[in-house]
């Protein structure tokens, strides 16, 4: 164990990451592993997994689930939907939750994780907010992130991490 890890009743904070990523630049990926970054910074134990992979771990096993998909027709992707439909009867009770997205700056872009957020509290998780709204942009038809974004990642994942103690 880390000598900077943050304990909850002698026990390192365990965080999984699961996210979902489809553009070709990967651009949600890059935010994941900003939140990453930014929690392991702060002492906690992260794993991280893209959705595909996620059935490999235990969400249970965890203290925080943090879910990140990004935004189409209004909602995650439909591997995140998927993936959180998948994790219904579980015991998550005690357990915290946050959520991310990329998505356009736009009144027509929509926000996934008002999606995911509800879904996370109807599994009984308590969801810490805000959430990580990460904003891109389309250039020659190709999507980045928006200038800034990976920082405001880290710094929301630090924010995040203060409130798992």
């Amino acid at each position: 164990m880390a000598l900077n890890a943050i304990e909850i009743g002698g026990s390192t904070v365990k965080v999984l990451v699961v996210y979902d990523t489809v553009s070709e630049a990967k651009v949600t990926s890059k935010v994941a592993e900003a939140v990453v970054e930014g929690l392991k910074t702060k002492g906690l134990t992260v794993d991280s997994f893209f959705v595909e992979e996620a059935g490999k771990v235990k969400a249970q096993d965890y203290d925080c689930l943090v879910v990140g998909a990004p935004t189409m027709a209004w909602r995650p992707s439909k591997r995140m939907k998927a993936y959180l439909a998948g994790l219904k009867g579980g015991s998550f009770s005690g357990k915290k939750a946050a959520s991310f997205d990329t998505q356009m700056k736009s009144s027509f872009s929509g926000d996934a994780t008002k999606h995911m957020d509800k879904t996370l509290q109807s599994l009984g998780f308590a969801v810490q907010s805000p959430s990580l709204l990460a904003y891109v942009v389309s250039e020659e038809k190709k999507y980045k992130l928006k200038e800034g974004e990976l920082e405001k990642a880290k710094a929301w994942a630090g924010d995040l991490a203060g409130k798992l103690k």
